[in-house]
């Protein structure tokens, strides 16, 4: 028992080393929600369609920038490991595949099109929780998403990043909403905190695991 406890740890262990201990994978987040707090600009200014396109464009490059560096950077200071596949493995990654897409899906619905949350029905509860109700549906969703990974993978952090991006969220629509604030500025500082975080941890991992060098 004792040694498929240390074991279950061994492949913890080696799963935060690979995927998020040299911060690339915070970088990435942060760098998606940023742009997302720019995205009703770039909207305005470039029209629907193009803006969408620019989007994913972006999104393509930052993934292939992040995997790049991946191989770059981390490959050879950690190795390359391949987990064995487990039903439980796959039954969590298949849980939080799931998790991402509903919570880009309802983050994305809710910065798109801003005028369908204004013209949400909640019954009689006050104005504002008819106004941001879907965005409150969405902050909790984020915060539920970002605590799970921060249990499943044993990440602090993690919690608070979900605390930084659904109440970011939440804050840019209700200026939005009321100030008219085209420009999501919450949500901009909260990408921007996960970026800084992910940089001091990208200076950290490389500090601490040096290149092996062959010695002579």
């Amino acid at each position: 028992m004792s040694q498929q406890i240390t074991l279950g740890k061994v492949r913890r262990r080696t799963l935060r080393l690979i995927n998020f201990e040299d911060g690339l994978w915070d970088i990435l987040l942060g760098s998606v929600f940023l742009m997302l707090s720019i995205y009703p600009v770039t909207r305005r200014l470039l029209g629907p369609a193009f803006n969408l396109l620019l989007f994913v464009a972006v999104l393509a490059i930052l993934i292939a920038g992040q995997l790049h560096a991946r191989r770059v950077f981390s490959a050879p200071r950690t190795g390359v490991v391949k987990s064995r596949r487990t039903p439980a493995r796959t039954v969590t990654l298949a849980i939080n595949a799931v998790l991402v897409i509903a919570t880009v899906g309802l983050v994305i619905t809710t910065l798109l099109f801003p005028q369908a949350i204004s013209g949400s029905r909640w019954g009689a509860l006050p104005g504002w929780v008819s106004d941001m109700g879907v965005d409150i549906i969405v902050m909790l969703v984020l915060i539920g998403f970002f605590s799970l990974m921060a249990y499943v993978f044993g990440i602090p952090r993690l919690y608070l990043y979900g605390w930084l991006v659904g109440v970011g969220n939440l804050a840019s629509t209700a200026l939005h909403l009321y100030p008219g604030y085209t420009f999501n500025l919450p949500l901009a500082i909260a990408a921007g905190t996960i970026v800084v975080i992910g940089v001091a941890l990208f200076i950290r991992f490389l500090h601490k695991y040096p290149i092996p060098t062959e010695e002579a």
